[in-house]
């Protein structure tokens, strides 16, 4: 009941006025869908993209993961702490939705897009426009996740914006998984390369649009102007404060977890029940079959998480996850399997549904603790982290699922043999789990809802104590 009251009053968000409005919650957050999209064909498709229709070897594809997503994820805090230190006219962060998002359209469009150029000249373009489209899927995100602090104070609002982030997040994901195949299809009219080059088109104008819906319409009310004999702090200071804080690392640990489990799984998802179903399509059945339950779960999680805690309810997701993976070892290949499947993923994205607003509210509450902390503000820096561990996790799980198909011996367009189709439930089940075992380290999140009250309140009497000093003069 300790815990039901102190959601309760944290979510309060004592003194803060004015409250978003709905349309502003929607701006701040619709961005993920097609963020969510490029993030997500690149996880599901790219693979096999540049393995069926480019006609590029697994091995090639592999390094080109590795290399490329580990040098893109160095990018990440430097631009993190670039955005913390510079504010142009039109404010810190909202800018960065236009700066980044035209361009990370176009680029999308043309990574999957194979040109005329011959074997070794595919290979040179395939270097380049995917070095270019991982440089947007790194920093992409972070704008939109340091900008939230300073748009809202709220537990309550941050909570909601972390359920309407997560639908506009499961929208990208489920034109993913049950759009993708039809419509590349369908625009392809037998031609694969062409198909996939128009869907992308398609997708490069709609990520233009909405990012500059964003940036007119998203507000930032609490960044306090730095003054002008006040040095930004140094790299060495960003990153004491920033791996000095154990909720930080926690989140870290665990978003590198999910990212790793879940990108393993989806580079060959679509392998799995293309081979081992014999149907593809199933790509869309079950984007259907997850989102259902999903929805179900984010449109009750406001209540679950008011019972039982924010951290309770991201572990119970965890946990479920861990439980199921295995099952995929013992499925048969045929319908009774595919219902087994069916039914556990409904289980997992139902339980996984409660949580997953929650995560959006826990990374606002550990950068407010560095700030409470250390004095320090960032927002942008932090933020990075999460572009730097997504990014580096997909360019692993990514050269891992590419090395593995050569290892189990997975030849395009054949039939596969016994053995390939065993290393490709282990590559669906039991890889994910050693990965997303680490996830469990969220049981050590103690940040509590009490906490963060606590937090908001000190850090609002110190900003308006800082306010009082700049209007007085420094007097």
């Amino acid at each position: 009941m300790a815990a039901n009251k102190a959601v309760a009053q944290a979510v309060g968000g004592e003194g803060e006025e004015p409250r978003l409005k709905l349309g502003e919650k929607i701006a701040l957050v619709i961005g993920s869908a097609p963020n969510t999209f490029h993030y997500q064909i690149i996880q599901m498709y790219l693979l096999f993209f540049y393995t069926d229709v480019m006609k590029i070897s697994p091995a090639f594809v592999a390094v080109l993961f590795l290399v490329v997503r580990i040098l893109d994820a160095a990018i990440a805090p430097f631009f993190g702490a670039f955005l913390d230190k510079v504010k142009t006219p039109w404010g810190k962060y909202t800018p960065w939705f236009v700066l980044l998002g035209v361009p990370f359209g176009i680029v999308g469009w043309l990574t999957f897009t194979v040109p005329d150029l011959g074997e070794t000249g595919r290979l040179a373009y395939a270097v380049v426009t995917y070095t270019v489209y991982s440089v947007f899927c790194t920093v992409i995100t972070i704008p939109s996740n340091a900008v939230v602090p300073v748009v809202t104070r709220r537990l309550e609002e941050r909570i909601t914006v972390g359920q309407l982030n997560f639908l506009f997040i499961m929208l990208g994901a489920l034109l993913v998984q049950v759009g993708v195949v039809p419509l590349y299809k369908a625009l392809g009219g037998g031609n694969d390369a062409r198909g996939f080059s128009l869907l992308m088109a398609a997708v490069a104008v709609l990520t233009v649009l909405l990012s500059i819906y964003q940036s007119a319409k998203v507000k930032e009310r609490y960044a306090i102007e730095t003054k002008k004999d006040e040095k930004p702090p140094s790299l060495k200071q960003m990153l004491a404060a920033t791996f000095t804080n154990k909720y930080a690392l926690i989140l870290y640990v665990y978003i590198f977890a999910s990212a790793i489990s879940s990108g393993i799984r989806s580079g060959v998802q679509i392998h799995f029940y293309k081979y081992f179903f014999d149907n593809e399509s199933l790509m869309a059945l079950m984007g259907i079959v997850a989102l259902i339950p999903t929805l179900f779960g984010v449109a009750f999680s406001q209540r679950v998480i008011r019972r039982f805690g924010l951290k309770q309810t991201v572990v119970a997701g965890v946990i479920a996850n861990l439980a199921t993976c295995p099952i995929f070892l013992f499925i048969p290949a045929n319908n009774t399997g595919l219902i087994i499947h069916i039914a556990v993923t409904c289980i997992t994205s139902l339980i996984g549904g409660f949580g997953t607003p929650a995560q959006g509210a826990m990374m606002p509450a550990a950068i407010d603790y560095t700030e409470w902390r250390s004095g320090l503000k960032l927002n942008g820096f932090m933020s990075s982290f999460n572009g730097f561990i997504q990014t580096f996790a997909t360019a692993l799980s990514g050269a891992i699922a590419a090395w593995s198909l050569t290892l189990i011996g997975y030849v395009p367009d054949v039939e596969q043999s016994d053995s390939t189709l065993f290393g490709l439930r282990v590559l669906v089940g039991v890889l994910p789990a050693v990965f997303g075992a680490f996830a469990i380290c969220m049981l050590w999140f103690d940040l509590t809802e009490e906490k963060q009250k606590r937090i908001f309140r000190d850090l609002s009497e110190r900003r308006n104590q800082q306010q009082t000093h700049t209007e007085s003069g420094g007097m």
